[in-house]
């Protein structure tokens, strides 16, 4: 039996999911959270063999958790769940240690089979997302595009301050201090040629980060 967790701001996504994870026998939902702290302390009272995770909520980071999750409890295995569709975003979390990658407008078969996937020691990634990962590799000297400059701190920091947190809500969530994120702001502004805060969030738009 698959012990499963589920964190999300989203009460109503939470519970459709809930429902129809009920009706898998091979699967017992352990608890539901809306944002980092229920989760973690959720998990210390009752550990989860899988944690289907939001990258983004209202109180921390979603890679950071995934991070303290994993340094807590290792054979813990964790799926982003995301509405962004940006291939940064997988490879930000894959490379930070996530297991699977789902987004949201999957169909859930996709994030049944994710759950059953990382339960057995494998890593999976939806379809579509998978589909842009491989043609990004098979790409013949592609030219680099201007996320691909960014470092994964940068890149942090780019979809934190565009999403809207300021300077200290920022450093609170990636536990850092405040000028280290007004650094990394700075090296975003010059590595994708921005001016000002209404330049960052454009981009931010225009390049899927954010809707």
């Amino acid at each position: 039996m698959i012990r499963l967790m589920l964190a999300d701001d989203h009460a109503m996504l939470r519970e459709g999911l809930r429902s129809k994870f009920d009706l898998c026998t091979d699967i017992r939902v352990t608890g539901e959270a809306g944002n980092a702290r229920e989760l973690l302390a959720h998990l210390k009272r009752s550990p989860s063999d899988v944690v289907i995770l939001d990258i983004k909520l209202p109180d921390a980071n979603g890679i950071r958790v995934m991070q303290q999750i994993k340094a807590n409890t290792p054979s813990c295995k964790v799926i982003i769940l995301t509405m962004y569709d940006h291939v940064r975003y997988a490879i930000n979390a894959l490379g930070s240690g996530a297991d699977g990658f789902v987004v949201k407008g999957a169909p859930f078969e996709e994030l049944l089979q994710a759950v059953r996937d990382v339960a057995n020691n494998k890593t999976y990634v939806s379809s579509d997302m998978a589909s842009k990962l491989l043609s990004r590799i098979k790409r013949d000297q592609p030219p680099q595009l201007p996320l691909d400059s960014l470092s994964q701190r940068e890149f942090e920091v780019l979809t934190l301050l565009s999403s809207g947190l300021t300077i200290k809500e920022a450093a609170t969530q990636l536990n850092i201090g405040e000028k280290s994120i007004t650094t990394y702001r700075a090296r975003v502004m010059e590595k994708l040629n921005l001016s000002n805060k209404a330049d960052l969030i454009r981009f931010a738009l225009e390049s899927g980060l954010m809707e």
